[in-house]
């Protein structure tokens, strides 16, 4: 894969990333359960 294409692809999965954040609810609540999850197990 070459540089522009891996460009592309990181813009494309970051866009649909934020859209899905802002636009769908329960993905948004699903990955702030999973942060808190992965935050708390991890802290000191």
């Amino acid at each position: 894969m070459n540089n522009v294409t891996y460009a592309k692809v990181c813009g494309g999965v970051g866009l649909v990333w934020v859209l899905g954040l802002l636009f769908v609810p329960p993905f948004a609540e699903l990955v702030e359960q999973l942060m808190l999850l992965f935050l708390s197990t991890n802290a000191r």
